[in-house]
């Protein structure tokens, strides 16, 4: 397990890195993880998935480190690294034995400014990425999830997949790459979260050692872009190859610092989380569906949505899922929930977070997510405002949020498959 107390200390450098230290004396190992504030959000409108690719690109080597240094020298080391591209953020991760951390941090400063991103290496990684994007558009959940974002929001760029769309994959050029690469990759622009076996003393000194020397940059402002409220019910069908109907729907949501997102978390929990949830009760134990899962996904920076995934059984049409759906958050929005069901509730939804903080790597990672999306110090507090949560609250929350004008539906219907009743 982490430490029971999350005492995170600040560092910055003079030229605006901000580091994120948590010592963690569970076992002789750091994570080092470097989180750039530049995700598929920050695409241009013509060119998504430029974050993502990227992200691939920072592994083609630099002047120092040519291609494949970086991981025949971790490997070497014993290290695990990785890296991943969301809405607002690209991560890379290093987790290293306590005695070797400095290696984790020359090869992340050596690559913030010093990618090389040459034409031979994207036409390489290209089709890298096409591929991946092949077998997220094979996989029915991942598509329905890609349609659903589209169109829940028509103005904001959380509508953008991740990884981009074909056509604007196949049209990134390397200029494209340097123009984001400069303008995000960008010691102001980032931060490390660093959780471990160490001493801050030591670890501050190793950061200026490594990044300290990297220019700083001015780092523009983005410009905000705010999603109108939504005011009508949007419904679409997906077919293509599958085996499983799967019903999506998507409800706006409050952002992450909302007192509101806290009730939220409570009512995905009584929704749809486990055996005892009433949806679980009224659509699988009845043979409606296969299978329900809730979630409320408050971890972008911007409001995003509370999301529901089911799959029919065999011959139950979507309409017959969605009439149960709606009886249930109608009578969720005119009567409180139980005593027993909000302790339920939220002791799950405390399991949860707290096993977001079982190791130095999960740690590191939920201090980074939450510094994206709301400020680390959320950690802190979280557990506080959800145990703050009363009955009303939920009631409210689902009065005011899962409303027919306020959600996207979509159907994944097979091909082949006969029509609905």
């Amino acid at each position: 397990m982490g430490p029971s107390r999350l005492d995170v200390t600040e560092h910055r450098c003079e030229n605006g890195l901000l580091a994120l230290l948590l010592p963690a004396n569970t076992a002789p190992v750091v994570c080092v993880s470097v989180w750039y504030r530049a995700g598929a959000r920050h695409d241009v409108p013509d060119r998504s998935g430029c974050a993502h690719l990227l992200e691939h690109m920072m592994f083609k080597g630099t002047d120092r480190h040519p291609k494949g240094d970086y991981d025949r020298i971790l490997h070497a080391l014993g290290g695990i690294n990785n890296a991943s591209t969301w809405l607002d953020r690209t991560n890379y991760y290093i987790l290293i034995g306590a005695d070797r951390y400095e290696a984790a941090l020359e090869l992340e400063a050596d690559r913030m400014r010093g990618a090389l991103l040459t034409e031979a290496d994207l036409e390489d990684e290209r089709p890298v990425v096409l591929n991946e994007l092949d077998r997220s558009e094979d996989d029915p959940g991942a598509a329905l999830f890609d349609r659903l974002l589209a169109m829940a929001f028509l103005r904001h760029p959380y509508r953008r997949p991740v990884i981009g769309w074909r056509q604007d994959v196949e049209a990134i050029s390397c200029a494209d790459l340097r123009t984001f690469y400069d303008r995000y990759y960008q010691p102001g622009n980032a931060f490390l979260t660093v959780v471990g076996a160490f001493e801050p003393a030591e670890m501050c000194a190793a950061i200026d050692r490594h990044f300290g020397s990297i220019p700083a940059a001015e780092t523009r402002p983005e410009r905000r872009i705010v999603e109108g409220p939504q005011r009508g019910e949007r419904r679409f069908e997906l077919r293509k190859a599958g085996e499983q109907d799967i019903v999506g729907i998507a409800y706006r949501a409050p952002q992450r610092t909302e007192n509101d997102a806290f009730a939220m978390d409570v009512l995905a929990q009584v929704l749809g989380h486990g055996r005892t949830s009433r949806l679980y009760k009224a659509l699988v134990e009845t043979g409606i569906a296969v299978s329900v899962a809730t979630e409320n996904q408050s971890m972008p920076a911007d409001p995003f949505l509370f999301l529901f995934d089911i799959e029919p059984a065999d011959g139950v049409s979507p309409a017959q899922v969605e009439e149960v759906l709606d009886a249930e958050i109608a009578r969720l929005a005119r009567e409180p929930i139980s005593k027993r069901e909000l302790e339920r509730a939220q002791k799950r939804a405390r399991v949860d977070f707290v096993m977001r903080r079982d190791s130095v790597s999960s740690l590191a990672f939920l201090i980074g997510e939450l510094e994206v999306t709301a400020g680390w110090q959320l950690a802190l507090t979280y557990l506080r405002r959800l145990e703050h949560v009363t009955p009303i609250d939920v009631m409210d929350a689902a009065e005011k949020y899962l409303t027919r004008e306020q959600r996207t539906v979509g159907h994944f219907r097979p091909l082949g498959s006969e029509d609905a009743p």
